[in-house]
Formats: C-alpha cells, sequence, structure tokens
C-alpha cells in the first residue's frame, strides 16, 4: 500500500472517530444498555427484573397489580432547564404487542410531570420514537426520563436512547 493511501485511511477514521465522539457528546442521559444507568423500580405487587440484551436493555415485568407505576425505569438525576426544548430518541419492542409510558418528571416529592407524558406503542419488530418537548417547572438536577412498565407481564427492549437540548 502506498503512503497516500495510507495517510488518506488514517485521515477517515479520525474524521469518524470525531463524528462519532461528537454525535454522543451532547446526550444529556447514561448509556442505556448499561444497568448502572437506571433506577429500576419496583412497588407493591408490581414486580420485574433489569437485564442487558447487546445494545440493549431489557425490562421484565414479572407482575402486575393493576397500577402502571408499580414497575417503571428512569435515569436521574438530570438537569433540564425550564423552557428549554429538549428532543428523546430511542427504539424500543416488546416479546408481544402493548404500551408503555414516556415520561419526564422531577424525581422527589410531588413526581409532576415537566412537559413529557406520553404512550409509545410497542411491537415485535424494532420500531423509532421521537419526542420533543418543553421543560417546565424542573428543579434543579432533580429530573428524570424513563419509562412506566407495570401495564402488562413481559419484556420490553431499549436502544439507542438519546435526549439532547433543542
Amino acid at each position: 500500500m502506498s503512503r497516500r493511501f495510507l495517510a488518506q485511511l488514517a485521515l477517515l477514521l479520525a474524521l469518524l472517530i470525531f463524528i462519532r465522539c461528537s454525535w454522543g457528546a451532547d446526550n444529556i442521559l447514561k448509556p442505556a444498555n448499561d444497568v448502572k444507568s437506571w433506577r429500576f423500580e419496583q412497588h407493591e405487587d408490581g414486580k420485574g427484573k433489569i437485564s442487558v440484551d447487546g445494545d440493549a436493555i431489557v425490562f421484565e415485568i414479572t407482575n402486575v397489580d393493576g397500577t402502571e407505576w408499580h414497575v417503571q425505569a428512569f435515569q436521574p438525576p438530570l438537569d433540564l432547564k425550564d423552557g428549554k426544548e429538549y428532543t428523546l430518541t430511542f427504539k424500543a419492542k416488546a416479546d408481544e404487542a402493548r404500551e408503555v409510558g414516556v415520561q419526564a418528571g422531577i424525581d422527589e416529592e410531588d413526581w409532576h410531570m415537566i412537559g413529557l407524558d406520553e404512550k409509545a406503542e410497542l411491537g415485535k419488530d424494532w420500531k423509532d420514537f421521537k419526542y420533543t418537548f418543553t421543560a417546565n417547572d424542573v428543579k434543579a438536577n432533580k429530573n428524570r426520563i424513563g419509562f412506566v412498565l407495570g401495564g402488562a407481564k413481559g419484556k420490553v427492549w431499549v436502544k439507542d436512547l438519546v435526549l439532547k437540548a433543542g
């Protein structure tokens, strides 16, 4: 191989690394496929497990009790800004068709929503989701993004979870 070709290849590789690092640098969230990134909550008779499957996090709901938030998973603490627009994107699927709550809220008593409270319809195939919201009534360093999972038993996979300003 010629030196010119190797130099061009090295430049291309450096550019790809820069683009990859720049793309992920403004993601406010921690890696989705790391159990330590999540607070997995089980309340009363709502039960489940959290695990990793390749590049996805897996939430397995093993028991439900009629209250959806009795199994939920969130990434706290987030320092979101009042009046600022955010965009949340991710891919998700489930072992059976179901819906899950997608929420942004404060991470302390009274747990109010701060601009995002939607339902995502999941199926057996990966589906892209995108939600844009304006944060309001936030608490400094006391906000969270996540999923309300306790509506039905089964597995939910989530990957490529990104929260960006704008």
